[in-house]
């Protein structure tokens, strides 16, 4: 009988995971809800992956489980959070200005609840042009904040999950928001491996009189550890396939692996992604992290990141 009823509790898990899926196909082709006709560009900060470790991996994050980042990516990657979590980054640079994360995330039984910042001040330096914020070469004094509300709920190896998130751009004292919503599911088995796929963005902007664009995003991705990950040795890899409206498919592949001994360690990692536009973004960045028990410092480089320069970032990562 206790057998009989674990079956049928794993038929209506499967059943709902399905529906999902569906769902978010549906959601993920659709057009958008929202017309979006204004030239003002994407926000930067939807733009730059907002996780030190996913930005090392190139921008792939939607089946990275277990840290408090996730909530940026894909709301149900939460779900094999122990405790708690917390993120935070830094980026600094002479013409970025400063480019900033923070994120917490805590497990209430069956639930998580997550919430994420992700800022970003140009610093009075030169636009970047291309569509950003303004012609490029002219100073420019502007500044954006992408704020994240997760909730999650977790039955057996599946998990569901979505997200409330507003954006403000404030330009040389014109600001304008943005309000839109995420929906993710996440499949978790232990410490193996992990299946994610999130829609982001779902009807674009829903604010009628914003002329900022929030573009949907679709991504699926696939997570492997083929040692134990609590073990002296690390090798992992991910896979990611994303699609944005008005956007050619994206697919990233990456790969971590190093030596930690006694929760002390280094672990490189290496991205590379398709480009499915004109640019001159690097297709290869690089990583690593080093572990310091329930700390793990990350750090990643681009060598030609969305705003055509250099990109060093850092961040650190608790897990408790």
């Amino acid at each position: 009988m206790r057998g009989e009823a674990r079956a049928k509790g794993l038929d209506r898990a499967l059943v709902a995971c399905w529906a999902v899926v569906a769902l978010g196909v549906q959601l993920g082709v659709a057009p958008p809800v929202l017309a979006q006709t204004s030239s003002v560009d994407e926000p930067v900060v939807l733009r730059f992956p907002p996780s030190i470790r996913a930005a090392g991996f190139n921008g792939a994050g939607v089946a990275l489980v277990g840290n408090a980042g996730a909530v940026f990516f894909n709301p149900a990657a939460l779900a094999t959070i122990r405790h708690v979590a917390l993120e935070g980054a830094l980026q600094s640079g002479p013409f970025a200005g400063e480019l900033s994360t923070a994120a917490v995330a805590w497990r209430i039984r069956q639930f998580d609840i997550g919430f994420g910042l992700h800022y970003f001040d140009f610093d009075n330096s030169p636009g970047p042009g291309g569509g950003f914020l303004t012609p490029a070469g002219t100073p420019v004094e502007a500044t954006e904040l992408l704020a994240v509300g997760s909730l999650v709920y977790r039955f057996g190896l599946i998990a569901l999950g979505g997200s409330g998130k507003w954006v403000t751009r404030n330009v040389e004292g014109v600001r304008e928001r943005g309000v839109s919503a995420d929906l993710g599911m996440a499949i978790a088995v232990f410490d193996i491996m992990a299946i994610g796929f999130a829609v982001q963005n779902i009807g674009g902007n829903w604010s009628n009189t914003s002329s900022l664009r929030m573009p949907r995003l679709t991504r699926f991705g696939f997570t492997m550890n083929y040692v134990d990950p609590q073990g002296t040795f690390r090798l992992l890899s991910t896979i990611e396939w994303q699609w944005k409206a008005g956007r050619k498919q994206r697919f990233v592949i990456g790969g971590e692996g190093g030596i930690v001994i006694g929760g002390v360690g280094v672990v490189g990692r290496l991205g590379y992604g398709t480009r499915p536009e004109p640019t001159a973004r690097a297709p290869v960045t690089y990583g690593a992290t080093l572990e310091l028990g329930a700390i793990d410092v990350d750090f990643a480089y681009d060598p030609n990141d969305l705003l055509n320069d250099p990109s060093r970032r850092i961040g650190v990562r608790i897990a408790i």
